[in-house]
């Protein structure tokens, strides 16, 4: 079970999450497949060009009237078309998430970020004759649930954004991290941890206030060249020690996203 969770966590590894709340979660603000959209939506003009492995910067902007992605890879772009997480797009061949890609695309007029996605996933079933599925499956599932909670503080501004940040330590010769936790609610807490675990966190800790509050944890083994701290725990444990929360696993339903078809589009 270590194992599985050293490699859940090895996923999210040198990463800083800023992540705002907003008025929906991810699963409400999930646009529908395109097989489902009532009539075809596209942009006016799109340039699809692959690009060499590691050149440059990766970003991606959803503008009034363009799409802009740099050094993308067909994964990724499928979760900004879809609105869903990396642990929610499964299946295809190896180059999904291998080759990137750089995006452009224009619209006749401005429009809003719910239907560019919709626009996006019209061109990527286009250029890359993409189809995908959504299926629920059977897999790891985990409730964070607040034991015995301590050390949570109220932020001293409240009205600022919401921020959960994850910060590598490696100066003292062993490899440890720390989420910093500003003005962040649980549900805030619980949608980083699963991008970090590949799995779905359900909150049910019962705790509405946003608070202010860190988490150090290190792996159980060497990672990318750095023992781990060996005084600093695991996440699991970290967060039952640091704040009193606690991370329940169990086997459940999960939607995913199954990549049917793909295919390498050709430069334009």
């Amino acid at each position: 079970m270590a194992h599985r969770r050293q490699a859940a966590e090895r996923t999210f590894v040198g990463v800083v999450a800023a992540l705002a709340i907003g008025s929906t979660g991810v699963v409400a603000s999930r646009a529908q497949a395109p097989s489902t959209t009532p009539s075809p939506i596209s942009f006016e003009v799109a340039s699809v060009r692959p690009v060499p492995l590691g050149i440059g910067p990766i970003d991606f902007r959803f503008l009034p009237g363009r799409f802009v992605a740099t050094n993308l890879t067909l994964g990724q772009l499928i979760e900004q078309a879809y609105g869903i997480e990396a642990r929610e797009v499964i299946g295809g061949p190896t180059w999904v998430r291998a080759d990137r890609f750089n995006v452009t695309a224009t619209t006749s007029e401005e429009v809003d970020r719910d239907r560019m996605k919709l626009m996006l996933q019209s061109l990527l079933a286009d250029r890359f004759q993409l189809q995908v599925a959504r299926e629920t499956q059977t897999g790891t599932v985990y409730t964070l649930t607040a034991r015995s909670v301590h050390d949570l503080n109220p932020p001293a501004k409240p009205n600022e954004r919401p921020l959960v940040s994850l910060v590598r330590e490696d100066g003292n010769g062993f490899l440890s991290y720390h989420y910093d936790d500003h003005n962040a609610p649980m549900t805030l807490l619980a949608q980083v941890l699963s991008q970090q675990l590949r799995a779905p966190v359900v909150d049910q800790t019962n705790l509405t206030g946003n608070y202010d509050f860190r988490i150090n944890y290190a792996y159980d083994s060497a990672f990318g060249g750095f023992e781990p701290d060996p005084n600093v725990p695991t996440i699991f444990t970290a967060l039952e020690s640091h704040v009193g929360l606690k991370l329940i696993s169990a086997r459940g339903p999960i939607l995913v996203y199954v990549i049917k078809r793909a295919t390498k589009p050709s430069a334009n």
